[in-house]
This record gives structure tokens, sequence and C-alpha cells, in this order.
């Protein structure tokens, strides 16, 4: 058994006024299947980064092992895809290389050379890499015809896939070479980051079961279905804590609710005990000030200055009891996010009537059909999914809603009055000063902040550049954009990638309570499953 042990770590970004996080303390079993969850900001990616040794801690040390990072910057997309793969797993292609030019010199130098090459090659299993790579990219659905195609002909979940695949070829030449043996010294441990914003419901579901075959990795998605499928181990970044359950997905998310639910109300039986000892406090004070005043302007003075004084002591005594009782009540209350509930503003008047009429549509991309004879009707209050493989025309549709001149045949027919708000795949906004980028669109500052502090997102972001957020904020902000707009229809693209769980559960709730008007494209099923009123399927 492995184990990734973080002791005391503490890191934080240059310039920021708070770390990400502050001796925290956390051990991985590298052969637990784990989840790694938290909002968007909690640092979950950092941590990834930090394990892998790309990030250098402030203080404490991590007890790493050797590991491989989803996702990685491909050198040459125009290289084969085995190609490709094989160099994500490391230098073999550069020692073959090598090793023929040693060969072909033929010195005694160069021979020694090769030697000592030709070591670390079998000792990396060289020789086996190739039908290691086989297997994982036939057990992702990598057809054999695309192996020896350019990398960057294949569709975006298909790269995705690939890189996968190469995460693991390690765990596929173990077994080959000793049965029963899942972990040699030369495997890496795999740390995914977000492995699904490419993929359509089935390669989520093909991804699912790849994962659930594997020995151990830590895996970063907001999809909840794949935690559930592949699983058995969360990490939880809390605010300021960090936990670590064995279980499946939904049943720490189910504990977790329950536990929130627990500490709010106890903090709200604390909060009123110490008002009461606070009270109580204030009220001694008073009480003897007002002894004090009363004193008797008769008899022996010196004698009641002197009882006052004492029972002034006294009061002060018992306050200060009072309020040690309350500053330790305090103390034992729990740092829990304030529950805040997602509000839309509506479009003035409610729209009446059909919104968005199809018949017979038709589209074409160039000359490549996308879908035909595609009929449907949105009225207002529908929550339409639009769902299908990559490449079924999913984002076309929409830029046919949205008036985009596609080719195509049939109708679709939107009123002049039915104002649009679009969301996309890469948020519009990527660069610039964000509360610049708010007053050229003309939306509302504090509504704006109210959202995205739903949504997880506080702080001076308003006076940070877009470019310098993650990309769960930025498609947050794309959302509060769209929020904000007052359209009588939302046209959204893949909204959810990047967001957090706890966010796309305040979505799902506004979307159910307020009832806009949402055709959508979205891949997560159970946000599919929740909200849809409506499902337009493309076959492709």
């Amino acid at each position: 058994m492995s184990t990734i042990i973080c002791r005391r770590l503490t890191f934080g970004y240059p310039g920021s006024e708070d770390n990400v996080f502050e001796d925290v303390d956390l051990v991985i079993d590298t052969q637990w299947r784990c989840a790694l969850v938290g909002r968007n900001g909690r640092g979950k990616t950092t941590l990834l980064r930090l394990i892998h040794g790309e990030l250098v801690a402030d203080r404490g040390r991590i007890e790493r092992i050797p590991t491989a990072y989803f996702p990685r910057p491909v050198v040459d997309p125009g290289e084969r895809v085995r190609d490709v793969v094989k160099d994500a797993v490391g230098p073999f292609r550069r020692w073959e290389t090598a090793m023929d030019d040693l060969i072909a010199d033929g010195g005694e130098d160069a021979i020694a050379r090769y030697g000592e090459l030709l070591d670390a090659y079998e000792e990396a299993d060289g020789y086996a890499i190739e039908s290691g790579i086989e297997v994982e990219l036939t057990a992702l659905g990598i057809d054999q015809r695309s192996w020896d195609r350019p990398f960057s002909n294949l569709s975006g979940g298909e790269q995705t896939r690939c890189l996968l695949a190469s995460l693991f070829v390690s765990d596929t030449n173990s077994r080959s070479r000793s049965a029963g043996t899942v972990r040699l010294p030369g495997h890496r441990f795999p740390l995914i980051d977000e492995p699904t914003n490419h993929l359509d419901a089935a390669g989520r579901s093909q991804l699912a079961d790849y994962l659930r075959s594997k020995p151990g990795f830590l895996l970063i998605s907001h999809d909840r279905a794949l935690l559930d499928d592949c699983c058995d181990h969360v990490v939880a970044l809390n605010p300021d804590t960090v936990d670590v359950e064995r279980t499946s997905f939904s049943a720490w998310r189910e504990h977790f609710h329950q536990r929130l639910a627990r500490q709010r109300s106890e903090n709200a039986a604390l909060k009123q005990d110490i008002a009461r000892r606070t009270q109580v406090a204030a009220d001694r004070r008073a009480g003897a000030l007002k002894r004090e005043s009363d004193m008797t302007p008769h008899g022996d003075k010196g004698f009641a200055s002197n009882r006052a004084k004492r029972q002034m002591k006294k009061a002060l005594i018992a306050e200060r009891r009072a309020g040690n009782a309350a500053d330790e009540r305090r103390r034992t209350l729990v740092d829990v996010e304030k529950q805040r509930h997602l509000q839309l503003p509506t479009p003035g008047a409610r729209a009446a009537g059909s919104l968005v009429v199809a018949n017979d549509l038709s589209l074409w991309r160039g000359e490549e059909p996308v879908f035909a004879k595609l009929s449907f009707t949105v009225t207002p209050g529908d929550r339409v999914a639009v769902i299908g493989p990559n490449g079924s025309g999913k984002t076309s549709l929409l830029d046919q809603i949205e008036r985009a001149p596609h080719r195509h045949a049939g109708t679709l027919s939107r009123p002049a009055y039915v104002t649009v708000a679009r969301t996309y795949q890469h948020p519009q906004w990527r660069s610039g000063l964000l509360r610049d980028r708010l007053i050229e669109a003309n939306l509302d500052e504090s509504r704006f902040r109210q959202i995205m502090a739903v949504l997880g997102v506080r702080g001076n972001v308003l006076d940070g550049r877009v470019e310098d957020l993650s990309h769960g904020q930025q498609k947050k902000i794309d959302l509060a954009r769209s929020f904000l707009a007052g359209a009588y229809l939302l046209l959204w693209d893949e909204p959810l990638n990047f967001i957090d769980i706890d966010a796309r559960e305040q979505i799902e709730e506004v979307l159910l309570r307020d009832r806009p008007t949402v055709v959508f494209v979205e891949h997560d099923a159970a946000f599919v499953e929740r909200v849809a009123t409506q499902v337009i399927q493309l076959s492709g």
C-alpha cells in the first residue's frame, strides 16, 4: 500500500489576502477511488497541482509518489494518436530515437550509452507500451482506425478519452507482468481534473465504467452520476477543514446536508443562549450602577459608599463570569456558510403564447446535414433539454433559435418581442476588469453581487480581472449575466461545465421555483432528469 500524505500544508497565491490552505493534514491511499469535492475557489485544482509537484507549499510538506495529471498539454496535435498517447505516458519515443542514433554511431561510448538507455527502457516496460496503449484506447471506445490519424482530427471528447487512457497504461503493463500485482514502482497515481466537460452522455457513461475498473485515482468532477458510479471515497474541502470518508458520493452528500442542518440548528440555539447570557451581564451592571446612584445622602456616607463599592465589585465579577460564559459559547459556534437562495429578476409581463415554434426543421453545416425534420414548440415556463452525441447539432440548434444564418429547410419562428440571453460553452467574458464588463453591458452591480454570492463567489471579485478567475467562476459570471439580462428566453450551452455541485443545486432550485423559459444543452444526467419539462433528442 502506498499513500500521499500532506502534513500541515499551507499555501497561498502571491498577492492574495487569504491562503487557500492553512495547516492541512490529509492522507490518501492510492488504492482509493477518490472524489475530490468542494465549491469553486475552495482549492481542488490547487491541491492536485501541489500533489503533482507543479506548485510548492509555503509551509508544511507533502510525502508524494509519482503522479500523472489530466488535463495535460499536447505539444504537437498533428502527431498520430498513438504517438501523442505514448508521449503522455513517458519519454519512450525519445529513448527509441536516441537508441537508434547510438546504434548507428557504433562507437564504444555510444554502445555504452545505448546499454544504459536500454536498461531504462526495459525497466519502464518499453517493449510492452504499444500493447498497453492499445488496450486502454480500446477500453475507452477509441476505434482502432483512429489510432494512426492526427490527434487534431479527433473530436474534443475523443481527445479527452485518449489523454485519459494515457494515465492508466502503466497499470495495464503491471498486470500483464505480474499476476495479482496492481501497483509496481513505476506506476503513476492518476490526478484527474474535470474529465467530462467535452463528453456527451454516452461518453460519460463509458468513462464511469472505465474508471470503476481501475485501482485508484483522485478525481475532480461536478457530474454527480459519474462520482456515484466510480468513486468509493470522498475528500471534501470545507471552509475550515478537510474531511475524508469511505462512502459513495450520494451518501456523503446526504450526510453533509444533514450535518449542515444540525449545525445550523445548534448555532441558532447557541446564539439565543449567548444573547441571554450577554443580557444577564448587562442587567447586573445596570443594577449595581442604580444601587450606587440610589445611595442615601443621610447617615454614614462612608459606610454606604463602601457597601456600594462592594456591590459594584460583585456585580463586575458576575458580569465578567457571564461574559466569559457567553464567549465560551461563541467559541462553540460552527462556521457554517450562510444559506442563501438564488432569485431571478423577471422580464416584466410574462410572455403569452408560443415563444419558439419549429416545423420540419432541417439544418446543414456547410454541405453536411446536421439534423432533419425536427418539430417542437417552446411555451412560457418550459425547460427544454437538447441532448444527443457530440456533433449532432445541439449548439447549431441554439444558434438557429437565436436567428443564426445557417442553411436550413422547414421553419423556425420566434416573435420579435421574445428577447434572448445566451451562455456559451466558453464564457463570453474571458478577459478584462469585471466591473468594466458590467458597465458595458449595463447590468446592475448590486444584483450581480447577490447572484454571485449565492453561487459561492464572494469578495472583491468585481475589482479583479476575469482571466485571473477559475473556470468555474467564469462560468458563473456567464450565468449571472444571462440571469440579469431580463430576457424572455434563456439559451444555455453546457452551462454546468466547471460549476460546483452546490451551485448546480441552487440553479436547479431556481429553475423549478421561478420557472424561467430555458432551452439548454447539458450532459449532466441528474440535472436533465430533475429540471427538464421537455427533451429534444438529436441523433447525429
